[in-house]
């Protein structure tokens, strides 16, 4: 049975692209050390990096994709890592929390609609980035089967922008 996606292999990739000037961050206004990289991975997909940034390291990011609608509004999965040596610091909360205020303004005036969601899958066992989700996102997860994988997850879900 496959494992429920690591974003920590997204990001020791997003790190060498930086590090290499492969690709190119664009400061965000809500946080000094908050960059931002929209791209399309494949076809039809569109995703938001976020990445608190020190010199040309990357110490944390958070990747939202559009994921399916909740209660007819638009919802973004979200992903998060740290690297190794910056984990314990509170690092991937910041981020996804930084992410999210930078996210809500920049959608805000585009949905027709006030609001979407953010939601976060993660493994019932990955015990640290159930901390981060519950910090960010509230602690009041519903038992569920990540999609992929199929074996045991959390999800929780937040409302912006109403």
């Amino acid at each position: 049975m496959p494992a429920i996606a690591d974003p920590h292999v997204g990001f020791v990739s997003f790190q060498e692209a930086l590090r290499t000037g492969e690709i190119k961050l664009t400061a965000c206004e809500s946080h000094p050390e908050l960059y931002v990289l929209h791209d399309t991975p494949e076809p039809g997909t569109q995703r938001l990096t976020y990445a608190l940034v020190t010199g040309a390291t990357a110490k944390a990011y958070a990747v939202y994709v559009l994921a399916e609608p909740i209660n007819g509004k638009p919802c973004f999965g979200v992903g998060y890592a740290t690297g190794v040596e910056y984990r314990g610091q509170g690092l991937a909360t910041q981020v996804v929390q930084a992410s999210m205020i930078e996210l809500q303004k920049g959608l805000a005036p585009k949905l027709l609609v006030p609001g979407f969601y953010v939601e976060a899958i993660v493994g019932a066992d990955n015990i640290a980035s159930q901390k981060v989700a519950g910090r960010a996102l509230g602690d009041n997860p519903k038992k569920t089967k990540d999609k992929e994988s199929g074996l045991p997850a959390l999800q929780y879900v937040k409302l912006l922008g109403c």
